[in-house]
């Protein structure tokens, strides 16, 4: 009688202790350590010209490093690593990589007329995706900066009988260094996680407010309007392939 060999045959015997404890054979060949873990940010960048209509939905992490961007009212220019750190095309993680979203925070320019800055946070809708799902949608006034300028302004001083009047504008920025990071902390636990593979964006929507679209301050305001310049930041744990 003929003997055929089991395709199982050649299966590695294990002990019973290790039963519900397979160890890992093989190693994936992006990952072929395991890989490395640290704090990462990943950032991407988004503006309006002064006096301009801020009516354009902006979807954040969808173009990389290199790709064009057009501020709304503004000139087209290649993003930069000023601008963002997402590369290729966007919208994705580079193969082996993964992050575990922990924080979310918008930096602001700090040269931003005040009145500009308040209808940035409590007249426009942000909302964080992955693939199909929300995991964050708010007003931008939700989220701190965690860094930068603080608002500090002084009331207009007349100067006694000389008719003249010191104006002391504000400085304006939504961060506040070293206040246990100023950020939007997600639940230990309950981190965002980021997979190779899966699309994500932020979007950036000043179309939902009480009277649609708001506009940027012009340039003979006191102090003058100068548009806006911000970048939104997604703080956590990055694993990424060994360099």
């Amino acid at each position: 009688m003929r003997h055929q060999e089991s395709r199982y045959d050649r299966l590695p015997t294990i002990d019973p202790i290790q039963v519900g404890r397979p160890k890992l054979q093989l190693r994936n060949p992006v990952l072929a350590d395991g890989g490395e873990v640290l704090d990462w940010t990943y950032y991407d960048f988004f503006s309006c010209a002064l006096n301009t209509l801020f009516n354009q939905r902006q979807i954040l992490f969808s173009k990389g490093v290199g790709t064009e961007y057009t501020p709304v009212g503004g000139s087209a220019f290649s993003k930069t690593f000023l601008h963002t750190n997402v590369e290729g095309s966007g919208g994705l993680l580079p193969n082996g990589y993964k992050i575990d979203v922990q924080a979310l925070r918008l930096v602001v320019d700090q040269g931003i007329q005040f009145i500009d800055l308040n209808d940035l946070l409590y007249m426009t809708l942000a909302t964080f995706n992955i693939g199909q799902k929300q995991y964050f949608q708010a007003p931008y006034g939700n989220l701190p900066g965690g860094v930068g300028a603080v608002l500090s302004a002084a009331p207009d001083i007349p100067v006694g009988g000389t008719g003249v009047t010191l104006a002391n504008g504000p400085l304006n920025c939504n961060g506040w260094p070293g206040n246990l990071r100023g950020v939007y902390s997600l639940s230990a636990g309950l981190e965002a996680s980021i997979a190779y593979g899966q699309n994500f964006n932020f979007t950036v929507d000043p179309t939902q407010g009480e009277n649609g679209s708001w506009s940027t301050q012009p340039n003979t305001d006191q102090p003058p309007g100068v548009g806006f310049r911000a970048w939104q930041h997604l703080d956590g744990i990055l694993t990424r392939p060994t360099q």
